[in-house]
């Protein structure tokens, strides 16, 4: 017998280790954390939309019709870079992006007009004599001198007026023969084009090669002074006739140069030509005062989405609700140390679209708490002890967890790997949220559960929550010593209609009906205890779930979508802090900037006003320099507007690459599902997730908000959270149905599985949606177009979860041959629980053909009558019996019933 106790107590010994060491290591990662990440604004590295700055992305064009190589990409990338560096910018970001765009940010950049004039020219230069052009309009422009001038813009009624900017005449390839091109230079400064000139020229040294060449064609020209053309990027910069003969090599370019666009082209030459030409598919120009406030109202809607969260379950769950709130301390912590951490390695930069991410994850945090709290609350209520709950409990809830947490992953590594624009750093917080999470649920919630349960939960049930679920468990256990039956067979009978069983229990034996109807009336607390027929209103579900589609179809296709210019191309400028400036003083400043057609819009940003101005201008340059036009002239500063300029090929180049994200995660979502449950869960939760993302299209239609990539990332973000509580209620089917003998229609187990998680349900849906409220309430407009899709696409996934997904996977399960012959045997009555009951070995339910014969007998009798106790030990499982068969039964309960031997139901 010594033997037995030491083998039975060292494993708790081990355990107890286990879970210290856990919670160890829990308390050292925190102190790390906290070293990283203080002070937070130092160490972790803020990105553009906060610092201010410019954003631009490239898409490469190829010049002689063949595709774009990598080779030329990477090669691209590192003269642009060279180009940037050149600038004087820090912090700056030079990367591809896709297999043809190239993505340039350069925070704290004050001269923006001089960065587009650089980073993205072709710089592709080269020497040409005028007698080898072919095209002679071009070449009798050039012996004229027509070759620059000052260009035009006309207004809408056609006037033209003088645009302040140089126009060069434009040659195409292939018309002329090049002596030199850039390939040969070796070296290039700058200096006056003459000693009394206030113009500059970039003079240049050439190569062997290149002197050579050159020394033999002015060798040939200076008879006749014949002309040298100087090409940049197909731009005709100046034509100077051959005074004499160079053959040093040592060149000058002229053409009325400033200063600043001397150094410019300094830089370009200095870092060669580009292999391939590009265009402007995005520009964005954003003031450090906008990115500051956008960074105060993300941590401010942050601090209040946790604290309401942490309030929130400290009310709900009372002494459990500490931990649940110390695991979001922890989450919080861990979280700001791994971003600290990768911005130590320059790996992650806080983005606008990164602190939606991280406001979303404290709803998922909270999710899993909810999970582990009620998977613990309810196996108390099962007749576990507070030890052994805290054990089985806490390992279901961390493994319903894992899987809907890796649903969601799945979609947030679609984002960050395949979507474009701000929507990675979306992906990229969002998947290190969910593995923080994960993390912070093994090493510290689920050791300190286990740690405090067996001595300090159990002794004070009441602070700690779990006192209404102890009660449950007593009342049951005295239901079963009236009716003489094990203590599951007595929550049994409490499962099926209150107010029926008492009647009936009343009129056969008053005294007995006293003591059973107390129990019944002493099970109270904060769970389901009555089953709501879910699954018996599924017609009504379906329905109103396609009438709602086909309104949507309807309303997009008679309103359309409001898309913004990230879809259509062109320029939004965004004024704020304008003080007493009025709408007519804005389109002046935009006429007499040349642009006679803008849209002009008022705004208000953290109580200030503004003016949102879009524009049909795609070229950044030409965008930005008229939007600082429009800035002198209102006296004011670069730091007061943000300028986004976007190709008209950005916005297929968004759509494609989020429909691409769209589909892998569907694909990857079904084949994860069909691995770890079966395909027909998965089938049916794209289902929900289509009818959840058709019905935010369809509001965004109805009440005409812009589409931009952010309502992109946002629905992108709507597949996981629908997923998640689909996947939690599927779990709990999966689990009900696994190994064991179903005695009962799948509909009736699939029912009773959905009301089992129906307060998690709530609970998170609430968790989840107080942060996103709070961006909609605090955030700014960046903020605010997440959470308006995701408000309406959480509580649709919620409605589509228990509406959509969970009955027309029933009515497909059903159809299989083994659930089809238990759906003849006990009919299309949904049995209805009244209480939870997840560690049956089987849910029975009585078969139509014996619910006949059994008349009159009664429903604590046809209870009884239908479970029994198994050959392994473990207790029957629960009836059930629709109340309209309840209601059949009315007669009263037999005086033999403490004598009764359950039998299964056949």
């Amino acid at each position: 017998m010594a033997l037995e106790r030491t083998v039975k107590k060292k494993p708790a010994r081990t355990a107890d280790r286990r879970n210290v060491w856990l919670l160890i290591l829990t308390t050292i990662l925190v102190v790390v954390s906290v070293v990283l990440f203080t002070p937070p604004n130092e160490k972790i590295n803020q990105g553009l939309d906060i610092q201010g700055g410019l954003s631009v992305v490239l898409t490469a064009k190829s010049t002689d019709g063949q595709a774009v190589t990598p080779e030329d990409m990477e090669k691209s990338r590192a003269i642009i870079e060279s180009r940037v560096n050149a600038l004087g910018a820090s912090e700056a970001t030079v990367q591809e992006q896709g297999s043809d765009q190239i993505l340039v940010q350069i925070p704290g950049l004050a001269d923006t007009e001089e960065a587009l004039a650089t980073i993205g020219r072709t710089g592709s230069l080269e020497f040409a004599r005028l007698d080898s052009f072919t095209d002679e309009e071009v070449k009798s422009a050039i012996e004229s001198g027509q070759y620059a001038g000052e260009g035009t813009v006309t207004d809408s009624f056609g006037n033209s007026f003088p645009s302040g900017k140089t126009e060069n005449l434009e040659v195409e390839p292939g018309t002329y023969t090049p002596i030199v091109t850039g390939a040969d230079i070796t070296n290039v400064t700058v200096g006056r084009e003459s000693e009394g000139s206030t113009y500059y020229a970039v003079n240049i040294s050439l190569n062997a090669q290149g002197t050579k060449a050159f020394a033999e064609a002015s060798r040939d020209l200076v008879a006749d002074h014949g002309q040298i053309v100087i090409i940049l990027d197909g731009e005709v910069q100046s034509a100077p006739a051959v005074q004499s003969e160079i053959p040093n090599g040592e060149v000058s370019i002229t053409g009325n140069y400033t200063l600043d666009e001397a150094k410019n082209l300094q830089t370009i030459l200095e870092s060669g030509s580009l292999p391939v030409s590009f265009e402007y598919a995005q520009s964005q120009v954003v003031g450090p005062t906008l990115g500051q406030d956008a960074l105060a109202s993300g941590v401010l809607v942050a601090l209040i989405g946790l604290a309401v969260v942490m309030l929130y379950l400290l009310f709900f769950y009372k002494g459990l609700g500490t931990i649940t709130a110390a695991a979001m301390l922890v989450f919080a912590v861990l979280y700001l140390g791994i971003l600290a951490a990768l911005s130590a390695f320059h790996l992650f930069s806080l983005s606008l679209a990164g602190i939606a991410g991280i406001v979303l994850t404290i709803g998922m945090a909270a999710d899993s708490s909810i999970l582990t709290v009620e998977r613990f609350r309810e196996e108390i209520r099962m007749g576990r002890s507070v030890k052994a709950a805290s054990i089985t409990g806490v390992r279901h809830a961390i493994f319903t967890s894992i899987d809907a947490d890796l649903v969601t992953m799945v979609s947030a590594l679609c984002l960050f790997f395949l979507a474009a624009s701000s929507v990675k750093g979306f992906g990229m917080t969002l998947a290190l949220g969910i593995i923080c999470d994960i993390v912070m649920m093994v090493i510290f919630k689920a050791p300190l559960i286990r740690l405090l349960a067996p001595k300090i939960i159990a002794k004070h049930p009441g602070f700690w929550g779990i006192k209404d679920s102890i009660e449950a468990s007593k009342g049951y256990a005295e239901l079963a010593a009236i009716e003489g039956v094990s203590e599951r067979e007595a929550e049994t009978g409490s499962q099926m209609n209150a107010a029926e069983t008492r009647d009936i229990v009343e009129a056969d034996d008053p005294a007995d009906a006293s003591k059973t109807v107390a129990a019944v009336r002493k099970i109270k607390g904060r769970f389901i205890k009555h089953d709501i027929n879910f699954l018996g209103f599924r017609k009504i579900f379906l329905t109103v779930a396609a009438v709602a589609m086909v309104l949507c179809f309807v309303v997009v296709g008679v309103r359309g979508l409001n898309f913004g210019i990230e879809f259509v191309g062109g320029t939004s400028v965004a004024f704020h802090g304008t003080g007493d400036i009025t709408t007519e003083q804005m389109r002046t400043a935009f006429d007499e900037a040349g642009e006679p057609d803008a849209v002009i819009q008022t705004t208000t940003t953290n109580g200030e006003p503004g003016f949102l101005v879009r524009t049909t201008t795609t070229s950044a340059e030409d965008a930005t320099a008229h939007a600082n036009q429009v800035a002198d002239s209102l006296g004011m500063t670069a730091s007061d507007f943000e300028v986004t300029t976007i190709g008209p090929d950005w916005g297929a180049s968004v759509i494609q690459s989020s429909l691409i994200a769209f589909l892998v995660s569907i694909l990857l979502i079904i084949v994860y599902i069909a691995i770890r449950f079966e395909y027909k869960m998965g089938v049916m939760a794209i289902v929900a997730l289509l009818h959840d993302l058709i019905l935010v299209v369809g509001i965004y239609a109805l009440v005409g908000r812009e589409v931009n990539p952010n309502t992109i990332a946002a629905l992108l973000t709507i597949l996981g959270y629908s997923l998640y509580d689909t996947v939690v209620v599927f779990h709990r089917i999966n689990d009900n149905m696994k190994g064991e003998d179903i005695r009962c229609t799948f509909m009736t187990m699939a029912n009773h599985s959905m009301n089992q998680v129906f307060i998690r349900t709530i609970n998170t849906t609430l968790t989840s949606f107080i942060p996103v409220f709070a961006m909609l309430l605090f955030g700014g407009e960046t903020l605010k177009d997440f959470a308006f899709a995701m408000a309406i696409g959480l509580i649709a996934g919620s409605y589509s979860s228990i509406a959509i997904a969970c009955p027309l996977y029933c009515m497909w399960k059903t159809r299989e041959p083994k659930f089809a012959k238990l759906q003849k045997k006990y009919g299309t009555e949904i049995g209805l629980f009244e209480f939870d009951h997840s560690a049956s070995t089987g849910i029975a339910q009585i078969p139509v053909a014996r619910l006949e014969a059994m008349k009159p007998a009664t429903t604590v009798e046809a209870a009884a009558a239908a479970s029994e106790k198994p050959a392994n030990g473990n207790p029957g499982g629960a009836v059930a019996v629709g109340y309209a068969e309840a209601g059949a039964q009315s007669k009263k309960v037999s005086n033999k019933k403490k004598k009764h031997k359950h039998g299964r139901a056949q």
